[in-house]
């Protein structure tokens, strides 16, 4: 081995890279805790079977639950570094865009080897749960690992199987054994080039492509603590626009992490961003990428140049964007601006050349409703609302509408004449000479005019789920 390669051997940390599907949290309960386990147990392996440094990286995990801004650095980095990439297949692996992504993005380095050997050399997959045959994708039945050489148990119920059942413990030791083994033999006898980190995000997922209308946009208004007015209290925000959390002041989670758990509950791939930011995305209306939901924090529209963007998000009225405004009527200063500040957002939000639209608040935050989405407890429920409308908006922006034609659209007093016209008192005697005829000509073409508009696709305005609406709580 030359210098440089070995210089390049010896630098690429961690030893591994653990990719797998996020669960989100149910209640207080973290079914990614078995993951975490194995983790632990398997760099304790490896360390026992290298000379590494114990201070030294074993291997990479990823536990943020692909939230927040730091969260693509860090694993990009990893992914740059790392010499193993070890998948834990499951069907919601090859469902996921950021497991996907991982696994391109190592690929794409590892196919730089010398010769193209490593590309799936370097890559030992742990069955997480049995995987029937065929249900695996092209890119990993391409990776030559032979599990049967496993333990039987394992080959065919996977890990986790093991970990369930108390009985198995010495089958588990043994399989986390092998596994580290196999890792440390790779790492020894492949070389992957170590490259400067490229956010793994903008590459293309290896798995066979979801659908866009899966892909969620969370996009946040909201100010980091650094611009946040002197009349407002900073406690409710953090270093960034994104770390906004309105319903706790000084807390750890921000809201769009949560709202990506939720997202995740309704079978959506979720990521985060800043509205500033993502907002030309969002505002595509010619080949718009994905539903999104946008979280507005009212006090920014105080702000004139932000508030002018939203004006003109509310003038082109994407209606795959929904739109949902948290609001603590438990903070003070909230509670004391309430009126002002929903009168600001009326205007903002809900005029585009004059008229209502009501699509951009699907959920809460009208007129009728000042407080918007009130409490914590609230916004489970309004956010999963919200973004299956979304996803409804947008996989339906594209059917085929019925014809416009010259003809006027057929109306009961057509059909029926004067009797079918309401009487101007529903209390009058039946009997009774109906009198002059209605002057509501104009009241008729007015609503002709909203059915016949320009295209866009309005969600149905009930404010509950309809049956094709409800997306349900999928276990993912």
């Amino acid at each position: 081995m030359n210098d440089a390669a070995g210089k390049q051997k010896a630098s690429a940390k961690p030893h591994f890279f653990l990719s797998y599907a996020h669960m989100p949290p149910v209640g207080t309960r973290n079914p990614n805790s078995r993951v975490s386990q194995f983790y632990e147990d398997l760099c304790e392996a490896v360390l026992q079977l290298t000379p590494l440094p114990t201070a030294d990286p074993v291997g990479f995990m990823d536990e943020t639950m692909h939230q927040g801004d730091n969260w693509a650095v860090k694993i990009s980095e990893a992914l740059a570094t790392c010499r193993v990439f070890v998948p834990l297949y499951h069907p919601r692996l090859f469902r996921s865009t950021p497991c996907g992504q991982e696994w391109y993005t190592f690929a794409q380095r590892a196919a730089n080897a010398p010769g193209g050997t490593a590309q799936n050399s370097a890559i030992v997959p742990v069955l997480w749960v049995g995987m029937r045959e065929g249900a695996l994708p092209q890119v990993a039945s391409a990776v030559q690992f032979n599990h049967s050489s496993f333990p039987r148990a394992y080959a065919e119920d996977g890990l986790y199987a093991l970990m369930a059942q108390r009985h198995h413990q010495g089958l588990y030791e043994k399989v986390v054994y092998k596994l580290a083994r196999r890792i440390v033999e790779v790492a020894l006898e492949t070389v992957v080039p170590v490259v400067e980190p490229v956010d793994f995000t903008t590459n293309p997922s290896a798995f066979p492509g979801r659908s866009p209308a899966d892909e969620l946009t969370i996009a946040v208004l909201a100010f980091k603590d650094s611009e946040v007015p002197a009349h407002r209290d900073r406690g409710y925000y953090g270093a960034r626009r994104t770390d906004w959390q309105p319903y706790v002041r000084g807390g750890d989670a921000a809201l769009a992490e949560k709202a990506a758990q939720l997202a995740r509950q309704c079978d959506l791939n979720p990521t985060i961003h800043e509205f500033e930011l993502a907002a030309p995305r969002l505002m595509e209306l010619e080949r718009p990428q994905g539903p999104g939901v946008l979280l507005v924090d009212r006090w920014v529209l105080q702000d004139p140049q932000r508030c002018a963007l939203v004006r003109e998000f509310a003038r082109r009225n994407p209606a795959w964007v929904a739109v949902v405004e948290p609001w603590n009527r438990d903070d003070p200063q909230c509670a004391a601006e309430t009126g002002s500040l929903a009168a600001l957002s009326e205007q903002v939000l809900r005029q585009r050349g004059g008229s209502v639209r009501p699509s951009f608040r699907p959920v809460a935050g009208d007129g009728a409703d000042p407080e918007g989405v009130p409490t914590a407890s609230d916004f489970g429920l309004a956010f999963q609302h919200a973004a299956i409308r979304a996803q409804k908006a947008y996989k339906e922006r594209a059917l085929p509408r019925p014809p416009v034609t010259g003809e006027s659209r057929p109306r009961l007093r057509d059909a029926f004449g004067d009797a079918g016209r309401p009487s101007q008192n529903r209390y009058a005697d039946p009997h009774a000479d109906p009198g002059p005829p209605l002057e509501n000509d104009e009241h008729d073409r007015e609503f002709d005019e909203q059915d016949e508009h320009d295209g866009e696709f309005d969600p149905d305005l009930d404010g509950e789920f309809d049956e094709d609406d409800e997306g349900g709580d999928h276990d993912v």
